[in-house]
């Protein structure tokens, strides 16, 4: 006589490696984005290590954005700039990044130079508006809409903290409705400037002076709402891969780099620069 499984068994069976395959896929998964969370954190490090061979070649300063009437600035982003040193598109897209691109804007991006601005507010005399970041969004100077700030692009050797300021976060999308962003949530590309940096009060960065890419930054002006997360990506168990401008890279949560307990107390969410708020953004703190 031939032995066979009893129905029983072959339920006890399948209910086995139901259980079981319950319990590995979530494990492959969070292995399949730990993998992830790693070329991430390696495409952030050698972006700021072509940033500093940049500087090494250009008199200590970082590539900064230029924004040229006639072109329309794709030539002279910061991408553009930095690319003929890591010779490849695909290193400026983080493998999570499920965010379109706008038609005809170029290849997607998913990493934001820092050129964080912020209101002078103890002296309003003069220009308001101060750099504060680290990669600068030049304007033409016959562009008004580019040059309503104070222009320029830092070296490493003016950066107080160089190991503790912030030179590039990992951001696919901007909130929606800003400038140059549909309500689908689209991004413009790397053929275009407006979204490559992140300044903090300009269109493309807040929705109607709230909802901006910080957390916390529900306002800029007011005290930070910590139930606001921003949109600096959290694609790996809440982390966010990060360059600084020591180029140096490391994933950490997006709230390690703003100071909330600081902006909270001084009741300002990055508007000034005299507030504590901005901090890892800020490189002249």
């Amino acid at each position: 006589m031939h032995k066979a499984f009893t129905l029983i068994e072959l339920l006890v069976v399948i209910a086995i490696i139901a259980i079981l395959a319950a319990i590995l896929f979530p494990v492959f998964a969070q292995a399949k984005n730990a993998a992830k969370g790693t070329q991430s954190l390696s495409n952030v490090k050698q972006i700021a290590t072509a940033s500093l061979m940049y500087s090494n070649d250009s008199d200590d300063a970082f590539a900064a954005q230029y924004v040229d009437q006639v072109t329309y600035g794709w030539q002279q982003s910061w991408i553009m700039i930095t690319l003929p040193y890591v010779k490849s598109y695909g290193i400026f897209k983080d493998p999570n990044d499920n965010v379109q691109i706008v038609k005809d804007t170029g290849p997607k991006y998913s990493y934001v130079a820092n050129g964080a601005l912020a209101g002078n507010c103890i002296n309003t005399s003069g220009t308001f508006w101060k750099f504060r970041g680290v990669i600068g969004f030049n304007g033409d100077p016959n562009y008004g809409a580019a040059n309503w700030y104070e222009n320029g692009t830092r070296s490493q050797t003016a950066i107080s903290q160089v190991a503790d300021t912030v030179l590039f976060a990992t951001r696919s999308g901007t909130p929606i409705n800003t400038d140059h962003d549909s309500a689908a949530g689209k991004m413009e590309g790397a053929f275009s400037p407006w979204e490559a940096v992140f300044q903090g009060p300009n269109s493309s960065d807040s929705n109607n002076g709230s909802n901006g890419v910080l957390p916390g930054q529900r306002s800029i002006w007011s005290a930070p709402d910590p139930t606001y997360l921003g949109v600096i990506d959290r694609f790996y168990a809440g982390n966010s891969p990060v360059a600084f401008a020591d180029g140096h890279a490391k994933s950490q949560k997006p709230e390690q780099l703003v100071d909330f307990g600081g902006g909270t107390t001084d009741g300002n969410a990055g508007g000034c620069y005299d507030k504590r708020f901005l901090n890892k953004w800020d490189a002249l703190r």
